[in-house]
């Protein structure tokens, strides 16, 4: 797949951009060669950090897992939107990028992605029009997920509208009940399919599931996430046997970032081609999916596993009362939909960067500040810096519209940019 970021070299950088240095002004290909160290007070804090070394193994940790389980890998880049991590995975072996929003298509396209699935069912003329536009372009290889023959038809409607000469390739999504979208039982996904099969300007490509957010009631998610991918083989299966898919090489999808194995072994029993979509897994986390990748390791026998990338730096800007540090870091820089910062490291000039000991924890966040308890015997100061871990990287990549990508000394090798 042709993905080409080097049109990012030349784009301006100046201070109006959150933890970029006061008062300079340059192109984002020449802050790698400033010599500037995240701790060392060349750049403002708060800032974001991408570890380079855990990146790099991240990726190539994902694509072998996939790879070895006869899979493929389409990872859905909502998670970072940064054209230069995307550049990563295509070159480690992605089969594809997924996406959650035309926006979020166009921004692939205008680095050159040739493969991507719109995991979404799109509404209204102007997102239509849009995909149709794209769609005229001969490289694109693109499919997205209907569960309704209402969106099958507005879709098939932009197709005749904008005069596409090939039909456009749709996934019947199969959901469940209480879930999010997606035809709730394989008997309706069936009728849709057929709707499908009979709608000119659309061909069935695949089938398409999320399998992310169920709960089951035992307090066993892993069961229930096994059952309904299962559910989806079969109904892949049934699929196949009664001519329904329009392409020669359909695909069943599923996977987000906390359920892959499971999504790989249960799907391959379809015997058709797997695409797993995780995007959490290339900077990995330190709080949910940390938890089940712990669980995941402990089941495959693996000691090696996904490492944390992305770390938010802050100063400690007050210690009011014995145990309490207050931090220059809060919601605007962190995500805590899926819990609160995990404070890890700290450095200062005496002791350069050591892991916080146990007990210290954020107990509120504000939206400019972290509160941080702490053991009194530890020796905070205003000033510190403190490196927190957060949980769910999706919802603070969106604060950021730079990151430093940065070496084990916290250097900085390079700026990652993101399109929010």
């Amino acid at each position: 797949m042709t993905f080409n970021v080097d049109s990012l070299a030349a784009l301006m950088l100046d201070d109006s951009i959150k933890s970029f240095p006061f008062g300079k002004r340059m192109p984002l290909g020449d802050v790698g060669r400033q010599h500037w160290n995240v701790l060392a007070g060349d750049v403002p804090l708060p800032a974001a950090v991408i570890r380079a070394d855990a990146l790099a193994h991240n990726s190539r940790w994902m694509q072998r897992f996939v790879t070895d389980r006869g899979a493929l890998i389409a990872p859905h880049v909502k998670t970072t939107m940064c054209p230069q991590i995307m550049a990563r995975q295509i070159a480690d072996g992605a089969w594809g990028l997924t996406v959650a929003t035309v926006h979020q298509m166009r921004v692939c396209r205008q680095f050159g992605a040739q493969r991507i699935i719109l995991a979404n069912q799109a509404v209204g003329a102007a997102e239509l029009d849009a995909i149709a536009g794209m769609l005229e372009a001969p490289d694109l290889d693109f499919m997205m997920i209907a569960d309704s023959i209402e969106g099958v038809t507005a879709i098939a409607d932009a197709a005749r509208r904008n005069h596409l000469t090939r039909p456009v390739k749709l996934l019947v999504e199969r959901g469940y009940s209480g879930g999010r979208t997606g035809c709730r039982t394989n008997g309706i996904a069936t009728e849709l399919a057929h709707h499908i099969r009979a709608t000119p300007d659309v061909c069935l490509a695949g089938i398409e599931a999320f399998e992310g957010l169920i709960k089951a009631k035992s307090g066993a998610p892993e069961q229930a996430v096994t059952a309904f991918v299962a559910e989806i083989a079969a109904l892949a299966q049934s699929f196949r046997e009664q001519g329904l898919f329009g392409t020669e090489e359909p695909i069943v999808t599923a996977g987000g970032s906390s359920y892959y194995h499971i999504v790989i072994e249960q799907l391959a029993k379809a015997g058709m081609r797997v695409v797993t979509r995780s995007g959490c897994y290339v900077t990995h986390d330190s709080g949910l999916y940390h938890n089940h990748h712990t669980q995941l390791k402990s089941i495959l026998g693996e000691e090696d596993g996904l490492r944390r990338a992305l770390e938010i730096w802050a100063y400690v800007q007050s210690v009011p009362e014995p145990g309490l540090a207050l931090l220059t870091a809060g919601r605007r820089d962190c995500g805590t939909d899926a819990g609160l910062p995990v404070p890890l490291l700290m450095a200062n000039a005496d002791t350069g960067v050591r892991d916080l000991p146990d007990g210290c924890a954020i107990i509120d966040i504000n939206d400019q500040h972290c509160f941080m308890r702490f053991d009194p015997g530890l020796k905070l100061a205003y000033g510190d810096r403190i490196g927190l871990g957060i949980s769910h990287p999706c919802t603070t990549f969106d604060k950021w519209d730079i990151m430093y990508l940065v070496d084990e000394d916290y250097n900085i090798l390079d700026v990652f940019k993101t399109f929010f």
